[in-house]
């Protein structure tokens, strides 16, 4: 799906968190994330969003979980198939309320959903996704939540940022005989 991507960040033995929180302060990458995602969806688990604390300012958040876990001002999905349904559906109905342009297109309009992590939802979500926006942080770390490997579904497009601390690289999904995205 064009208007699904997924953005992480991950060290160089691919931690991307510790104890549901980032092992590393970069505030540089905080900016580019900002930017990249202001206006957008976000789509993260619900201990991402708990580990947050709150939506982001400026940027409709969707929390996929598979409890009864609810919050006010999130719309909440309970699998990635109602995910993919709310994003291609002209009417989201009980799930948020769009402007009707939003809803002549779908409820994404032409906003991205930006995959946002952890570790299961991108484990989940990155087959669904036509980018992979990567900020690879040039340090190994401790920790216990990892990036899946999606070196099988994406290929290397180009480097959007470099600093001596990290680069940030743009993947693009796969394509196999036939023109059809690659599938796991």
């Amino acid at each position: 799906m064009k208007h699904v991507k997924a953005i992480a960040a991950m060290s160089l033995n691919r931690v991307i968190g510790n104890g549901n929180k980032i092992p590393w302060y970069l505030p540089e990458d905080f900016k580019w994330f900002k930017q990249t995602t202001m206006g957008q969806v976000l789509v993260m688990g619900r201990k991402t969003f708990e580990s947050i604390g709150r939506p982001l300012p400026g940027r409709e958040t969707i929390v996929l979980t598979r409890g009864g876990w609810s919050h006010p001002a999130v719309t909440v999905v309970h699998d990635l198939d109602e995910l993919l349904e709310w994003s291609t559906s002209p009417s989201p109905g009980r799930l948020a309320t769009f402007s009707s342009s939003n809803e002549e297109r779908g409820a994404l309009g032409d906003r991205t959903a930006f995959i946002a992590g952890g570790a299961d939802i991108y484990r989940q979500a990155l087959p669904y996704c036509s980018e992979l926006l990567l900020t690879l942080v040039r340090r190994e770390v401790e920790g216990d939540a990892f990036f899946p490997p999606f070196e099988h579904l994406f290929e290397f497009v180009e480097k959007i940022h470099e600093t001596p601390e990290f680069d940030v690289l743009r993947y693009r999904r796969l394509r196999i005989a036939g023109g059809s995205p690659a599938r796991t």
